[in-house]
């Protein structure tokens, strides 16, 4: 598959040009013929290992089941000649995500203005309230995985969370059902990752995605990760990091002419969805969304 005028499906979807490429396999812009419009379609290259075949399962699955407008929609899946699943075929998102808006400000001087990281954090919460409320834990919540995009019939400016791959459904049969469900191996980007998520047999719920959101909305408005001088450290040093270590208030990294209410509001809501205890945090992504704009002292 790659060159224009490929057909998958039986034929169903015609490929129109390649869209991005990774390890794993490539995406493709496709046009469905028999519903008329456009689609992505994701690949898997033939050779991928067992593990990441059942995480693209997983995520097609999932992209299935879950129907929220903040969420990717996947509308196919096809097997390859082995019996294993080979492609899907997903909404079609033209558009950029929340890291690479980040990069394109500060390579402008700028940074994102507070009305539209808002409302993408706000779009994204209510994708995880969706995403909790049917018990299913992200697990890989991050900027890249923040999608901007336009609603193709009403050209309104809206945000999709991506990347279902390693989202753990606490009702499935990998899962402890109460109170969270204990992994053996770590998920995660560990930029990201919740306290608990950084250890392996764990117990892992709804709020880890909290912290993540958290650690989001400290580099989108600082322009760098919390713990960026260990990026490039060995791995258990930024796990511990994320269990013990703080990295300080995020208006300590913010512009200079941030206005010290916003600045206040960022420290708030950072501190307390990265709360190293979970019960510390936010406990729903709801209550996230209503702290976006409360007042200060109720955040």
């Amino acid at each position: 598959m790659g060159e224009p005028g490929t057909q998958v499906g039986d034929g169903r979807y015609e490929v129109l040009r390649l869209v991005g490429a990774g390890g794993m396999g490539q995406v493709y812009q496709a046009h469905d013929r028999v519903l008329e419009r456009h689609v992505a379609l994701k690949v898997m290259r033939p050779d991928v290992p067992a593990g990441e075949r059942r995480r693209f399962r997983r995520e097609a699955l999932l992209g299935a089941r879950l129907l929220h407008p903040s969420l990717v929609r996947v509308y196919d899946m096809g097997c390859g000649a082995d019996g294993e699943a080979a492609w899907m075929a997903m909404e079609y998102l033209p558009g950029t995500d929340a890291l690479r808006l980040l990069e394109g400000s500060r390579a402008r001087g700028q940074a994102l203005p507070w009305a539209a990281l808002r409302r993408v954090l706000g779009q994204v919460l209510a994708a995880l309230q969706y995403c909790h409320d049917c018990r299913v834990v992200h697990r890989d919540v991050k900027p890249a995985n923040m999608f901007v995009t336009r609603d193709p019939n009403t050209r309104y400016l809206t945000t999709k969370l991506l990347d279902l791959g390693i989202a753990l459904d606490l009702d499935g049969p990998d899962a402890v059902r109460v109170p969270g469900a204990k992994l053996e191996v770590l998920c995660g980007d560990p930029n990201y990752m919740a306290p608990e998520q950084t250890v392996a047999g764990a117990a892992v719920d709804a709020r880890a995605d909290l912290y993540a959101v958290g650690m989001s909305l400290y580099e989108l408005c600082t322009g760098t990760l919390p713990f960026e001088d260990l990026v490039d450290a060995p791995l258990a040093s930024l796990l511990a990091a994320q269990r013990e270590a703080d990295p300080g208030p995020p208006s300590a990294r913010m512009a200079s002419d941030t206005p010290p209410e916003l600045a206040q509001r960022v420290d708030r809501l950072v501190a307390r969805a990265c709360a190293k205890r979970p019960s510390a945090r936010f406990q729903s992504a709801a209550d996230m969304i209503a702290a976006l704009d409360a007042p200060l002292h109720e955040i």
